[in-house]
């Protein structure tokens, strides 16, 4: 079943080739790991989402290390403060360089992929994370194949992990022409808790303003060039 996976694990695998290259830049990546963990989370009831804002429920530690620390990070502000963030705020607060590094030591420690370093032009070392066993990556995109082309109705896993795509803008680039009513319905209709629908929201602001930022930043460099 594709629910063995955190959500996190399912959208980290759906995102990277089996030689261990990206296929969406990192900011993307880091921003939809982000999402993906409140989300689970929230679908876990360890966290609450009222309001638009995070809060602790059952607060229990889920045995995934990646989940647990965000899990902590939210404990830990929330003691400070006394008062629930905006799932907005942990969304670009989680979607950093750490996250992806626990959530990918993760699918390492099961298994699932390796880490290797790859050196270029002698000064630049970038990490790639091969597959190693494709059978987890293979169940969730059956599955989400199966709810696109409508052979199954969605869990609310799968209409989680849809949505994440979707609110990255990547969902075409893994799964091809898609009918956007119908991913609209799973995202944001009743297979989706509440909690999820607000998550799903934010983080496709947030992918938004980064396409944006992305994209300024790159016409500037072509202009001064």
């Amino acid at each position: 079943m594709a629910e063995l996976l955190t959500i996190p694990q399912a959208f980290a695998l759906l995102q990277i080739a089996p030689d261990g290259r990206r296929s969406t830049d990192g900011q993307r990546l880091d921003l939809g790991l982000a999402g993906a963990a409140l989300a689970d989370l929230a679908l876990r009831g360890a966290i609450t989402l009222q309001d638009g804002r995070v809060g602790i429920a059952t607060g229990t530690p889920t045995g995934d290390a990646a989940l647990d620390g965000v899990l902590e990070q939210v404990r830990a502000v929330y003691s400070v403060s006394g008062t629930p963030r905006k799932a907005k705020w942990w969304v670009q607060r989680l979607g950093k360089r750490p996250l992806r590094d626990a959530v990918l030591a993760g699918l390492v420690q099961r298994g699932i992929v390796s880490e290797e370093q790859h050196t270029t032009l002698v000064l630049f070392t970038t990490t790639r994370h091969p597959e190693l066993d494709g059978g987890p990556e293979s169940l969730v995109r059956a599955g989400v194949a199966d709810v696109l082309a409508q052979r199954t109705p969605p869990s609310p896993y799968l209409a989680t992990v849809i949505g994440l795509l979707d609110a990255t803008g990547t969902l075409r680039n893994q799964f091809g022409a898609v009918d956007k009513a119908l991913v609209r319905s799973i995202s944001e209709g009743e297979w989706a808790s509440p909690a999820v629908r607000a998550v799903l929201s934010d983080i496709q602001a947030a992918a938004m303003t980064a396409g944006v930022l992305a994209a300024t930043t790159a016409a500037t460099t072509a202009t001064t060039s």
